[in-house]
């Protein structure tokens, strides 16, 4: 049964999909519900494939074990909301997951796995392409904010 992509539509990271494209992806992406509190994968689990949030909050966190401690502790990364993904690494290097990813609320997800990718890419390589721009425009989007981050650590640590 497709899935409801509206919230994606408007989106600024989505503007270059067609209609054709949301037909497609309304029909392989597997819809799935996560309560507050839940898991959705955690580190080092095996990828495979990505999430669109429809709804809810998803916590990006990893567990860390600070110079001179013994007990690891969480650290928030970021918390994103419906229109956006994660998970998206996975897709992009087939390496297992880096953090932890655990629903803040009650939330709806929406899975691309590896192998719908795959077969987009064999069927439908003009969707697929978009798919693949759409997670390079966020990986540098994240990567631009881990910098910024380290700009405003260095200017407090100076």
């Amino acid at each position: 049964m497709p899935v409801d992509l509206t919230v994606f539509k408007d989106a600024a990271p989505y503007r270059a999909f067609k209609e054709a494209d949301w037909k497609l992806l309304s029909e392989v992406l597997q819809e799935s519900s996560a309560k507050m509190g839940d898991f959705i994968f955690k580190d080092n689990d095996p990828g495979n494939g990505f999430y669109f949030i429809r709804s809810g909050k998803i916590k990006i966190s990893k567990q860390v074990v600070p110079e001179g401690k013994k007990t690891p502790q969480e650290h928030l990364l970021t918390v994103l909301t419906a229109g956006n993904i994660f998970g998206e690494m996975a897709l992009v290097d087939g390496a297992p997951r880096s953090a932890d990813a655990i629903a803040e609320e009650n939330s709806v997800l929406y899975h691309l796995a590896q192998d719908d990718y795959e077969k987009l890419e064999r069927e439908q390589p003009a969707t697929a392409l978009r798919i693949q721009d759409l997670l390079v425009v966020t990986l540098c989007s994240r990567i631009r904010a881990v910098n910024r981050s380290f700009e405003i650590i260095r200017f407090w640590c100076t």
